[in-house]
């Protein structure tokens, strides 16, 4: 007896192939080059010039003439007549393949061929009816012993992005297989694919029920970690970096975390890791670390400037391999006009459990606002990363001696434990367009404990990236502090608070705003500061920017009153950062500046 196929179904097997014809098909026509055909010119008529005219909805236009072979033997100068009346003939097909990739499966197609016209006229009217839509779709995940998964299926089908109503193309249709694929195979599912797939299309309702069959493959788990290319550090600095354990689930985000782990660690010139299926035993996934090793020593010299410290002039001097046990040194000495700084920091390699330590050493000179100050600091440092979140433990002590513009020498001491929380979400640490900055931090000292006062310092800054199209942006910024104390006496200069210059409130001179003291400026308990920049890029490289600023430093928040900072200003992406010009108004001292920052390393 015959098997009856129902008549909706019966354009399955077309629509299929039209779907493959499609996918197949069109970036072949995108670049293929015309074929011609040898034709003697004296044999046969010559079709000449043409034109085609596509009358569709004007979304459809162009994919329907990149699709369309008449469309693309246009111009070819031995074209006969016949050759353009068969073109012509397969335009209705052409056009119906293309329509029904992209969900349209009940088109209606007329072409025409007008020859009394000079040039010829080529027609294609279309209908495209109405889009066929999702109404159903079933996903199903077989695990590693062969037997559905309810959870993993209930994951996909939540993250599907061809979901019911959705109108059905093959694109659509082939990124939603894709990507459901790679969130299996990006975690624990190495091995994972997709043993069958199905698009029922029922034209006369309009409608396309999908479904999908997954197979996970082995559950991976992490196996022995191989490292090559290592010459001068022990292979403990390549495996603390890494963010699991041998045994824990695979995950190919651990995987990339480690590789900008070891990118970040300055250690390596270049890495990269990998996981091959092929080296697999059983569920047990080996990892293969590949590094080039960064030079252990770079002298480095710098100039720059800055209306906030005017003219700099730095060298710096780095060894990733002192006493050759991995131990970082990183030592500047800077000068500027306002404030020269010799600078000592060592770091120690990454401990397993994902915690860095280190010791920071400074000694400080600065003459700004009447203000002198000299100082030397010690500090003790456990920082550790996990994604976005930076945690800092630190021990600072700081001996400063001060001195206003002809009076004595006062000193002030103060040994302090903090803790520094930050979060940074930028799409990129040089040139951020999008994302944010929060950091939090909570430091003090006690007479009890080699401090000269009693107190509590607390900081909180923020910075958001607000991208508006591709040629705008706001950046907005501000930060909030006080120091809890009976006094600001004994406390230093540094833990206190001014504000003032580029980065803090633009149009006044840097650390300007605080606390006036005997024809000086000095750090204050309190600090507001706020602003908000509208950048419009006018060029890839070179914007403008309107910006305002508000903010102050005072004793106390009683007696701080913001004042307010605005202007315009020229900014360019250079190849070591942004550069910033600005045209400031400090409304209060109804003073404008030119404000400037920029620097370069070499």
């Amino acid at each position: 007896m015959p098997i009856q196929v129902p008549r909706h179904l019966r354009l399955v097997p077309r629509v299929a192939a039209s779907l493959l014809a499609v996918a197949l098909v069109q970036p072949a026509l995108a670049h293929a080059e015309p074929i011609a055909p040898p034709v003697r010119a004296h044999a046969a008529a010559r079709a000449g010039d043409y034109v085609v005219d596509i009358e569709a909805p004007k979304d459809l236009r162009e994919v329907l003439r990149r699709g369309l072979d008449v469309e693309r033997w246009r111009g070819f100068a031995d074209l006969r007549e016949e050759q353009l009346r068969s073109l012509v003939e397969g335009v209705p097909a052409q056009a119906r393949s293309v329509l029904e990739a992209l969900g349209y499966f009940s088109p209606r197609v007329e072409v025409s061929l007008d020859t009394t016209q000079r040039p010829q006229r080529v027609v294609l009217r279309v209908d495209p009816g109405e889009p066929s839509r999702v109404v159903a779709v079933r996903l199903r995940v077989l695990g590693p012993d062969g037997h559905p998964v309810p959870s993993l299926q209930a994951r996909l089908l939540h993250d599907w992005s061809l979901g019911q109503g959705s109108v059905f193309d093959s694109g659509s249709w082939q990124a939603a297989k894709r990507n459901a694929l790679l969130r299996l195979s990006t975690r624990r599912y190495a091995a994972a694919h997709i043993v069958g797939s199905r698009a029922l299309v029922d034209p006369t309702r309009h409608a396309v029920r999908l479904s999908v069959d997954f197979e996970t493959g082995p559950d991976f788990r992490f196996g022995p970690l191989s490292v090559q290319g290592l010459q001068r550090y022990p292979e403990s600095v390549v495996r603390n970096l890494a963010p699991w354990s041998q045994g824990d689930p695979y995950s190919q985000e651990q995987l990339l975390d480690l590789q900008a782990n070891l990118q970040n660690s300055r250690y390596f010139r270049s890495a990269t890791v990998g996981a091959p299926l092929s080296g697999s035993h059983g569920d047990v996934l080996p990892v293969d670390v590949n590094v080039a090793e960064q030079r252990a020593q770079r002298l480095g010299f710098g100039l720059g400037y800055s209306s906030n410290t005017r003219a700099r002039t730095q060298v710096d001097y780095g060894n990733l391999n002192l006493f050759g046990s991995a131990l970082r040194l990183n030592s500047s000495v800077k000068v500027e006009t306002l404030q020269q700084s010799l600078e000592a920091q060592l770091r120690f390699p990454r401990r397993r459990d994902g915690a860095s330590y280190g010791i920071d050493a400074q000694v400080l000179h600065s003459d700004i606002q009447g203000l002198t100050t000299r100082s030397q600091s010690l500090g003790l440092q456990r920082r550790r990363t996990d994604g976005p979140i930076e945690t800092v433990q630190s021990l600072k002590f700081i001996n400063e001696q001060e001195q206003l513009t002809g009076g004595p020498v006062s000193s002030n001491m103060a040994l302090m434990p903090g803790y520094t929380w930050t979060r940074r979400r930028l799409d990129s640490s040089l040139d951020p367009t999008r994302g944010n900055l929060l950091s939090a931090q909570i430091s003090g000292g006690t007479r009890a404990l080699l401090s000269q006062q009693n107190f509590v310092r607390l900081y909180v800054h923020a910075l958001q990236f607000v991208p508006l199209g591709p040629k705008n942006q706001l950046i907005l910024r501000g930060e909030l502090g006080q120091v809890l104390s009976p006094s600001a006496n004994g406390i230093p200069q540094q833990e206190l608070f001014r504000a003032g210059g580029i980065g803090s409130v633009r149009g006044y001179p840097y650390q300007s705003l605080g606390v006036m003291e005997d024809g000086a400026v000095v750090g204050g308990r309190a600090l507001f500061t706020a602003g908000i920049d509208a950048v419009h890029w006018v060029l890839p490289r070179w914007g403008a920017a309107l910006f305002v600023d508000a903010g102050n430093a005072a004793d106390s928040f009683r007696g701080l009153h913001p004042v307010l900072g605005y202007g315009v200003g020229v900014r360019w992406r250079s190849p070591v950062g942004l550069v910033s010009i600005n045209l400031a108004h400090g409304r209060a001292i109804a003073s404008t500046r030119i404000e400037f920052n920029a620097g370069v390393s070499f």
